[in-house]
């Protein structure tokens, strides 16, 4: 299916693909920001809380860094800004001015250049409010949950005691939505406990209006509740099409995919990762993650302290650490999780081989 999901449209981008191959070092197309690794939700499968980072990096960027990195990706030619998190993005004060930033700077791009530049945002809610959705051509809300126990033991599984704030968040999408710019979708991450609420979650985004949702399978590091993952996807899977029949004459899309776990559920077909050259992902401490999955490889700490983007995205630094993210001995390529860009490394690997036989024969 050719869907906003699909890793493929990266083939939009195969001046990028081309770079790449040709060893050059393209700057990144898709830029992640992380506002904050402060969060007011405490979500059970959250990679920050498992990897510990929002308990030991609980910071929020500052001002000029967010700004600075919005200027940077528009101006070294990036196609998405994404601000998520980390944390909670809306709980620094300073992103409603970043997002205002990014899509006055999407704007100035001329009319009928090759490559748009589109906002993006992940957030939980919480604090959504029409002006948010008013600057974001891509809204996602992670909701987890169709009912209001499952929301609090899913989205508040960590905070003991709390009161839930489900009839809140559903208050502020249904107040957004008639300000929206783009697209408002509702994210169910989906793990052994809150499963059974997939069909529930797909009745309220259909009540609610929004345009779409995104179902897609939680990550535990610990290896007991990962297998319990695994066991209730074939059922998750059922309840998925389930909902896409009780809704398919509605015009709510339901996405249902597990492609992101692809190469942590099923092998690799790379043997290393080229991914990292398309995007980057630049963490609440101000210096740069590789991706999105792996932000304990991190290099350009000099960027918070004024170092432009081209010093460390083309600095020694970041070339040896990207020369690690192999799956030989010493490698780190065996110690990543699930892989969002997955699809992207076996494009470009596929691009480099010319297996696609891009001269059409």
């Amino acid at each position: 299916d050719l869907h906003r999901f699909n890793s493929l449209k990266l083939l939009a981008r195969a001046d990028v693909l081309d770079a790449v191959v040709a060893g050059e070092r393209p700057y990144p197309i898709d830029w992640h920001i992380y506002p904050s690794n402060v969060c007011n939700h405490a979500c059970s499968w959250c990679m920050f809380r498992q990897n510990g980072e929002q308990a030991n990096f609980a910071v929020k960027l500052p001002r000029s860094v967010l700004l600075r990195a919005v200027q940077d990706a528009a101006r070294l030619g990036a196609s998405l800004i994404h601000f998520s998190g980390g944390g909670e993005p809306l709980l620094n004060r300073y992103t409603l001015e970043a997002l205002e930033l990014a899509q006055a700077l999407a704007q100035q791009r001329p009319k009928g250049h090759r490559h748009a530049l589109k906002v993006a945002m992940s957030t939980n809610g919480a604090l959504l409010k029409p002006e948010v959705a008013s600057q974001v051509d891509y809204l996602r809300i992670s909701l987890n949950a169709g009912t209001a126990a499952q929301h609090t033991a899913t989205n508040h599984g960590g905070q003991p005691g709390h009161p839930g704030d489900w009839q809140t968040i559903l208050a502020n999408i249904a107040e957004a939505l008639p300000f929206r710019r783009g697209d408002v979708g509702l994210g169910f991450v989906v793990d052994h406990e809150n499963y059974t609420d997939i069909g529930p979650f797909c009745d309220v985004a259909a009540e609610l209006g929004v345009d779409f949702v995104h179902i897609r399978p939680a990550f535990y590091y610990e290896p007991e509740l990962d297998r319990a993952v695994r066991a209730v996807m074939p059922t998750a899977h059922k309840l998925c099409e389930a909902a896409k029949w009780k809704h398919r004459d509605h015009p709510l899309t339901i996405f249902a995919i597990s492609e992101k776990f692809d190469g942590y559920w099923t092998p690799r077909t790379y043997h290393a990762c080229q991914a990292v050259h398309t995007g980057v992902c630049l963490r609440a401490t101000g210096d740069f993650a590789v991706c999105q999955d792996r932000t304990d490889l991190t290099f350009g700490s000099a960027y918070r302290d004024g170092a432009t983007f081209e010093e460390v995205w083309h600095s020694d630094e970041r070339a040896a650490l990207i020369a690690r993210i192999h799956d030989g001995a010493g490698g780190e390529l065996s110690a990543c999780p699930r892989c969002v860009w997955n699809k992207r490394n076996e494009l470009i690997a596929a691009w480099e081989r010319d297996d696609l036989r891009i001269a059409l024969v």
